[in-house]
């Protein structure tokens, strides 16, 4: 039997239909909200309903299909103030501080599997140097806060399990490379759970477990804005 070669454009078409009806089936179709009700952000951006992160805004009418490379733009990262504590008591727990040894953990991890992740991508390319055809992705973490005791003997650990690693917020800025003008927004705060309902804190568990969770979160940015360069938003009825 003869198997017929699928061309790009056919392969591409194909899949937007696979894609259409998973996102059918789970009913989470993004919708751009429009009319005289819509939210508009303060810089014309519209908001986005049914969007697997908390809020999503893009520009109306927007059209990335001439944008086929990303130049990926770290913003920092800022943590909660929390205070210290030698004993955890549960009625007043806020998080543990994190000394700079932790924090450069976390932003060198940060960086390298959100590059990792993006750079996945079969739609983008990664570069580094403004163009006609290049976006400018600009992502920050803020409100970020640890769960896990630190890795000395200044919180009692004997009895302690945690089913959360902590949480952050991610803020991501989608925007023309060349003329700075914002074309997509998103926020997604995110608590990092663990693969299983609770762990012991120690180092290497818990930063097995931060990083899947990393990886996990990039993936569902990359799909996000694959769809977006591939599918237009259709108007919230």
């Amino acid at each position: 039997m003869m198997v017929k070669k699928l061309g790009r454009d056919e392969m591409k078409y194909l899949l937007s239909i696979v894609l259409v009806i998973l996102l059918a089936a789970c009913s989470i179709t993004p919708t751009i909200q429009t009319g005289p009700n819509a939210q508009i952000s303060y810089d014309g951006l519209a908001k986005v309903n049914n969007t697997r992160v908390n809020s999503a805004w893009v520009r109306p009418g927007i059209d990335l299909s001439a944008y086929d490379k990303l130049i990926l733009v770290g913003a920092g990262i800022k943590y909660r103030s929390v205070r210290d504590a030698s004993r955890v008591y549960l009625s007043n727990f806020e998080g543990f501080p994190l000394d700079d040894e932790q924090r450069n953990y976390i932003e060198t991890a940060v960086r390298e599997i959100f590059t990792e992740g993006i750079a996945m991508s079969d739609r983008f390319e990664i570069v580094d140097v403004p163009g006609p055809d290049t976006l400018t992705l600009t992502g920050s973490l803020i409100d970020v806060v640890s769960n896990t005791p630190p890795p000395d003997d200044t919180v009692d650990t004997v009895y302690f399990r945690i089913s959360q690693l902590g949480e952050a917020t991610l803020i991501l800025e989608l925007s023309d490379s060349l003329s700075g003008q914002s074309l997509a927004r998103a926020t997604d705060k995110r608590i990092f759970e663990p693969s299983v309902r609770e762990i012991d804190p120690n180092i290497i568990t818990t930063r097995f477990e931060f990083e899947r969770e990393l990886r996990v979160w990039v993936a569902l940015i990359r799909n996000g804005l694959e769809t977006l360069a591939d599918m237009p938003l259709l108007p919230a009825d």
